[in-house]
């Protein structure tokens, strides 16, 4: 009785060789893909370096550490920071540990100091020293109330808001009191030409004036009030001089 089974034929046995050939040469692709990436990763690796860390240096110390490992420093801006001094660095980019391009930059930001300051003392000066001093100080110059003061000269300076020796921060409005001066009571100069001489000065010895008289000839005015210094309506203060000329 003859067998069942049959030895594999040559085209079943071609098969599977084709099959096994075809899963080596898979491999074999698939390990030089993988070399080729990792080959290629190592060659950019070589033109990277990593970014060192410079935030708290002084710029410069910070600028060549940079410079040491192939990158360009730069400096882009300068901000105001409590904890770091003038003049270091306080942030980076790119951030520190990263892996760059030798030749890439590397941009800096550099601290300008605390931005708090002492108020200067500003009082017993003019206003235009005022305005350079607080302008120097980083402070701006805010309103200006002016008021009569028999103890400060004219144009003094009697005190300031925020006061002298205090912490501001940068930028803060400064409010001043300006002396005008001792009180001086003014009136209003009358209209006193063309009047009698005597009712003229009595009445401007009402207004506690003083009164100087001249004469001129004048037949017509003769007696009475011709001209008069200052003019009607001009302000004089209260025991100031008045000239009056009387016709004679």
């Amino acid at each position: 009785m003859p067998s069942r089974y049959r030895q594999p034929s040559w085209l079943y046995r071609f098969t599977v060789g084709l099959v096994k050939s075809v899963a080596i040469f898979a491999g074999l692709f698939s390990l030089g893909l993988t070399s080729a990436y990792v080959a290629m990763q190592i060659a950019m690796e070589r033109d990277r370096v990593e970014v060192p860390r410079v935030v708290g240096l002084d710029s410069i110390a910070a600028s060549e550490l940079i410079k040491e490992v192939g990158l360009l420093p730069r400096v882009v801006a300068e901000e105001f920071s409590e904890g770091i001094p003038k003049g270091h660095v306080t942030n980076q980019r790119p951030s520190a540990l990263n892996r760059v391009k030798v030749g890439s930059e590397v941009r800096l930001f550099v601290s300008r100091g605390s931005d708090q300051l002492e108020v200067p003392n500003v009082a017993g000066g003019t206003l235009v020293q005022a305005q350079r001093v607080l302008a120097e100080a980083g402070l701006i110059l805010g309103p200006i109330t002016q008021i009569h003061s028999d103890a400060h000269a004219r144009d003094l300076i009697m005190a300031q808001d925020p006061p002298a020796g205090t912490s501001a921060v940068r930028g803060t409005t400064v409010r001043l009191l300006l002396s005008q001066g001792p009180f001086e009571e003014m009136v209003i100069m009358p209209d006193v030409r063309g009047r009698e001489m005597v009712t003229a000065i009595n009445l401007l010895r009402e207004l506690q004036l003083e009164t100087r008289v001249s004469f001129d000839r004048s037949v017509s005015q003769q007696g009475h009030v011709m001209a008069q210094d200052p003019p009607p309506g001009a302000q004089v203060k209260v025991g100031g001089q008045v000239q009056l000329t009387i016709g004679d």
